[in-house]
């Protein structure tokens, strides 16, 4: 019987041929990178073929095998083309902010990469006391006993982070500064490193992540390409749709209310976004036993918990940004949805 692992579920097109493509620029043989992972080049001019993330893994490894060399990750992530990740790779050159196009890539990066994209799917960045936007460099691989390819995704994700925030973040506000921590020790070369679009780059530090103000972040630009960028959210959203991944409709209405949470967001503006009607989107949330209200409240209290466990922002203030009238409503709301108090859910370990 065949596993989740090795049922063929990865578009070959996307995120495989971007690895290939890339490893094949540092220097791999073809032949010899496609060694037995049932991948021919027969192959990448047929539509529509996908791999298993077994399959995908065993190209993985024989790039790293045949790339040798320090900082593999980051070289191949600073080679890797937007076009890999389908349409939402082109929100890059039109998305109107930074959190535009951070939402984009989290709402949809299971049309690239299911099954990894699903266990990622809630957003790990958090708005802290300094008015900078945090995001954690700590993200699954779905193979944490392959060490070497564990080392391998953390690095080129940490690439692909900032190119993403180099590109789509607002150079024009006051304090355009990215800046790196990494909780790994300095390295003997730190030339991969010194490629990176950053500001500063601190190693040996207690955590890793890369932060940047958040008007960096939330402030818009680029206006011009708005319809752009919308037209190309549309098409990810069609695709998503007939996706074979099995995402429900309930999941995808939680995504976008995550993406695009407001205190106040209305069911009718949602649905507009959503391209149903106001009674169409109630009736299939019912069919799936939930309803918008208690979706809302659900991504709200998400948000909270995420912001009290890893920010530094007074319970005021992260009142505030829920939409809580004061913090003794936000601590009882706390309470009910979690059993556990404010105090309590802050000291849980990270």
């Amino acid at each position: 019987m065949e596993t989740g692992w090795d049922q063929p579920q990865v578009p070959l097109h996307l995120h495989p041929m971007g690895f290939i493509e890339a490893f094949c620029d540092l220097g791999a043989d073809q032949t010899a990178l496609l060694r037995d992972t049932g991948i021919s080049p027969v192959l990448f001019d047929m539509r529509d073929v996908r791999i298993s993330h077994g399959q995908f893994e065993r190209l993985l490894l024989n790039g790293i095998e045949l790339c040798d060399r320090p900082a593999l990750g980051i070289w191949a992530g600073l080679r890797f083309d937007w076009s890999y990740w389908g349409t939402v790779g082109y929100v890059v050159h039109c998305s109107p902010s930074l959190k535009h196009a951070g939402e984009a890539f989290r709402r949809y990066l299971v049309l690239s990469q299911p099954g990894f994209a699903l266990q990622t799917a809630n957003s790990n960045a958090y708005l802290d006391a300094d008015n900078r936007v945090v995001e954690p460099i700590d993200y699954m691989t779905g193979s944490d006993t392959e060490r070497v390819l564990r080392t391998f995704i953390r690095d080129w994700r940490l690439a692909i982070t900032l190119r993403v925030w180099d590109s789509c973040g607002n150079k024009a506000v006051q304090d355009p500064g990215v800046h790196v921590r990494l909780d790994i020790p300095r390295p003997a070369s730190t030339e991969p490193y010194e490629a990176l679009p950053c500001q500063s780059l601190r190693f040996g530090c207690d955590d890793s992540s890369i932060s940047a103000h958040r008007d960096f972040v939330f402030r818009r630009f680029r206006l011009l390409r708005r319809r752009a960028f919308e037209q190309l959210l549309q098409d990810c959203e069609r695709q998503l749709a007939r996706s074979p991944e099995g995402v429900s409709f309930t999941e995808r209405v939680r995504w976008h209310l995550r993406a695009h949470f407001r205190p106040g967001l209305k069911l009718e503006v949602v649905a507009r976004q959503l391209r149903v009607t106001p009674r169409g989107l109630s009736r299939r949330l019912a069919t799936d036993g939930t309803s918008f209200r208690r979706l809302m409240h659900s991504v709200r209290m998400e948000i909270v918990r995420h912001q009290l466990r890893h920010s530094r922002l007074r319970v005021e203030e992260v009142a505030a940004m829920a939409g809580f009238s004061c913090a003794s409503s936000l601590r009882r709301a706390v309470k009910r949805w979690s059993g556990t108090t404010v105090g309590e859910l802050r000291e849980l370990p990270q």
